[in-house]
């Protein structure tokens, strides 16, 4: 697929109802890929939505030629310390996939993290030859040596990768 243009935005609390309509959808589609859970999240309510987005760093990427569009992909960047922000919730629906909309997103908690004065970007994947291993490997994350069972599902580990941000 042809790279694209992504307009993205900071998903705000008033955007709760489209951030939270991508999120379950992802979870009920691809449910490996995750955390997380359907049947935990789609309970939650808009006020914890709400705080959720008041308090973390999350993106949503639109195609940039087509204001009315759903939204592409969407990604959270979260503060850990000393510098790090782990990066979840990542994803990019598969009409969008390898047109350049996951590197725009990590490109934005990138400069966010920069801005911030933070030195790593991390993340964890269960698979690096996936679609998603690979595109945070093109992107320029590597590993980081970390390894551990994925808590929801301890049959699958989690690859803790790094992305410097002094780069």
């Amino acid at each position: 697929m042809a790279v694209m243009e992504f307009k993205i935005i900071r998903a705000e609390p008033q955007d709760w109802r489209t951030f939270v309509e991508l999120r379950l959808h992802y979870l009920r589609t691809e449910p490996a890929a995750y955390g997380s859970t359907y049947a935990r999240e789609v309970g939650f309510g808009a006020e914890l939505w709400q705080e959720r987005l008041a308090a973390n760093w999350s993106f949503l990427a639109y195609p940039a030629d087509d204001p009315d569009a759903a939204p592409a992909g969407t990604a959270t960047g979260l503060w850990l310390g000393d510098g790090d922000m782990l990066v979840v919730a990542m994803y990019v629906a598969p009409a969008h996939r390898r047109a350049g909309c996951a590197h725009r997103l990590l490109d934005r908690i990138a400069q966010v993290a920069r801005y911030q004065g933070g030195r790593r970007l991390l993340l964890d994947v269960t698979d690096l030859e996936s679609p998603a291993g690979r595109c945070y490997t093109r992107y320029g994350f590597s590993e980081t040596g970390s390894r551990r069972p994925m808590d929801r599902d301890p049959t699958l580990t989690e690859i803790r990768l790094a992305f410097d941000l002094s780069c």
